[in-house]
């Protein structure tokens, strides 16, 4: 393993601390254009320019370390984080429904908000939900040409917000996730 390696090993380490992520480095050969060359990956958690932000403070640490320019930094999302990001996005400002077309939305708000896994219980849950919509959208009947599934859904949760308003359409979808467990204890 080269000094190069063990010092992006740290980097990805010492990030994978900060954010409670975990943190991969990767070097995909010599970089070509678009290809190759250093990566740091991680699910979820915080955005890209947070994760590029805190590799800035610490990079001074690894000399050998090519220059963070270089390194392409990559964040994947489950597919609850990414309906969270969105429900977090749309609920920190409703007017993104008319500032963007809803196909865009899912990228805008996934890029925008960090660490959406860690949303509290009730945003889970919905996101739980309006995945089962984007499933549901997906499902073996689509054709070639047909709209994805995401702009299926995102047409559908802006038809919502612009007739019923914000706050119906977490209702709606916090009855699209059916009754909630409820646990009774027996009275003596």
């Amino acid at each position: 393993m080269t000094s190069r390696s063990r010092q992006a090993a740290k980097l990805a380490r010492l990030l994978s601390e900060r954010t409670g992520r975990s943190v991969r480095h990767v070097y995909d050969g010599p970089r070509k254009g678009r290809y190759g060359g250093w990566h740091l990956e991680w699910t979820d958690g915080p955005t890209r320019d947070t994760m590029q932000a805190l590799a800035a403070e610490h990079v001074d640490q690894f000399p050998d370390l090519p220059p963070l320019a270089e390194f392409r930094f990559s964040r994947s999302r489950t597919t609850t984080a990414d309906a969270v990001a969105l429900l977090l996005w749309l609920d920190t400002d409703i007017d993104h429904v008319l500032r963007y077309d809803p196909v865009f939305w899912f990228g805008l708000a996934f890029d925008a908000v960090e660490h959406p896994d860690l949303a509290a219980e009730v945003w889970q849950q919905r996101g739980r939900t309006l995945y089962m919509l984007v499933d549901k959208a997906a499902e073996p009947t689509m054709r070639p040409g047909d709209p994805s599934p995401h702009r299926v859904v995102g047409d559908d949760l802006a038809d919502r917000i612009r007739t019923d308003g914000w706050e119906a359409t977490l209702e709606w979808l916090d009855q699209q996730a059916g009754p909630r467990t409820r646990h009774l204890h027996a009275v003596e």
